[in-house]
């Protein structure tokens, strides 16, 4: 791990042929990897780092996991891309193997590229299926970078700027969030309460009234790792129903088993209509979906270009993987895992919270968590500055984080050991200790990602 952030000359010159190059959003300063293996990423100098973000949560076995290495080579050789008009055995493989995980008659997959593709899906189906002409998001929900998705996310008003003229028109970010760390009631029942009926008033004053569908995230985590109570989530299930409107869980962030249960929606005993799922299940291949019952399929079968397929969903060699990743992740039990994972690393992180004044608070489930960083605890105020801080002082420590605004995030591969947990810790409270401190900082906020915190971001 390194001590210092120090690079070579051929580091140096390969972010700068990058910059030069490549349009991208990058984190300072420009890091070039060249490997990975299991919990641990290497730039191209050898200095070793935790990759706590799990790619773009994306590697839920890690880096280089050989059971997926094996199958990739296998089907380099074999089969790797194929006409959409037809299927192969590994993706019927991987729907099925999928069904067997969904609760109810939730069975049939349309397999997309990207969790915007299974998001616009999803809106697909339940217009399609109800006849409906709005769909209702939540504030403070991101549901992708696509017209339509990005119509849906509320999160970072300056990734919509200016698209106003080619995002959906029938939408309402009217669902509102139950985030009791900054609710303006500190009881979290009445919040319940409160927020449930205020998204009933805003879909009855906001929309045409001919709802499709309500879209959320059940932890909501670009938008601050919202964890709602289950009568606040039960409480949408009721809304939408009363509206006659689909639901709709993006679970393109949580699942598989990250949350200590293998879909997070399981943590509150309420069944979707629909439910989206990427990253995690694609063991870092360009392959997502859109999963209904049998009854919406077929409903919507011939409307609204449904089912959607395009050049490369369902491709022979990322199903292949993705399937061999899911047949493991049940065999090694994870989701039991990061359950047990998840009480040792919320103890701990509450102890380090308890030690330094800069965490205002600490959210999420299972291997998933996330420090909300503030200015003091009394005022709640976002520090997205101390954020930052922490983020590269953490480079030094040999940890590799994600900090967007005020929210630093906590997501290892499943598959880490309590003893890299217990390192990790420990690197990361180094790391707050050197933020706190005032070490120098070269970084520039702005330019990390879209998300980006800006003078008025609260």
């Amino acid at each position: 791990m390194p001590s210092e952030l120090s690079f070579s000359n051929r580091h140096k010159d390969l972010a700068a042929r990058d910059r030069e190059y490549v349009l991208g959003w990058r984190f300072n300063p420009g890091i070039v990897f060249e490997r990975g293996e299991g919990v641990r990423l290497f730039d191209v100098d050898g200095n070793a780092y935790y990759d706590m973000s799990a790619g773009m949560m994306s590697l839920t076995l890690g880096h280089a996991h050989p059971e997926l290495v094996e199958v990739i080579r296998d089907m380099a050789d074999r089969f790797t891309h194929q006409s959409s008009w037809y299927t192969n055995p590994w993706a019927i493989e991987f729907a099925e193997l999928i069904a067997t995980t969904m609760p109810g008659e939730l069975k049939m997959t349309n397999f997309a590229v990207t969790g915007s593709e299974a998001n616009e899906i999803a809106m697909r189906m339940a217009l399609a299926a109800t006849d409906g002409f709005d769909i209702c998001s939540m504030v403070r929900g991101l549901h992708g970078g696509s017209l339509a998705a990005e119509s849906m996310t509320s999160v970072g008003g300056a990734r919509r700027r200016g698209l106003g003229p080619l995002t959906l028109p029938a939408r309402a970010n009217c669902i509102v969030p139950a985030f009791y760390y900054r609710a303006p009631i500190d009881d979290a029942e009445q919040w319940d309460e409160v927020s449930l009926q205020l998204t009933e008033e805003l879909i009855e004053y906001t929309t045409s009234q001919q709802v499709a569908a309500l879209m959320l995230e059940p932890i909501a985590v670009p938008g601050g790792m919202i964890v709602p109570s289950k009568r606040w989530l039960r409480g949408i299930r009721e809304i939408a129903d009363r509206w006659g409107a689909l639901l709709i869980f993006d679970e393109c962030q949580l699942a598989p088993a990250r949350t200590g249960k293998f879909w997070s929606f399981e943590h509150y005993d309420v069944v979707p209509d629909i439910v989206t799922f990427g990253k995690g299940m694609t063991a870092g291949f360009a392959n997502c979906g859109a999963i209904t019952t049998p009854e919406i399929a077929e409903k919507t079968r011939g409307a609204l270009g449904l089912p959607w397929s395009g050049t490369y969903p369902q491709d022979p060699l990322p199903c292949a993987v993705g399937l061999k990743q899911l047949e493991i992740v049940l065999r090694d039990d994870l989701t039991g895992h990061a359950e047990r994972e998840g009480v040792f690393i919320g103890e701990r992180l509450s102890q380090i919270q308890a030690r330094h004044d800069c965490i205002g608070d600490v959210r999420g489930k299972g291997l998933y968590r996330m420090l909300d960083i503030v200015k003091d605890r009394a005022s709640k105020e976002p520090d997205a500055q101390m954020a930052e801080h922490i983020r590269f002082h953490a480079l030094a420590e040999g940890l590799l984080l994600i900090a967007v605004k005020n929210y630093v995030r906590f997501c290892p591969p499943t598959i880490v050991t309590r003893a890299e947990l217990d390192d990790i810790l420990g690197r990361l409270e180094a790391a707050i200790t050197r933020a706190e401190a005032g070490g120098p900082v070269a970084t520039d906020i702005a330019a990390s990602s879209s998300l980006a915190a800006n003078s008025a971001a609260r």
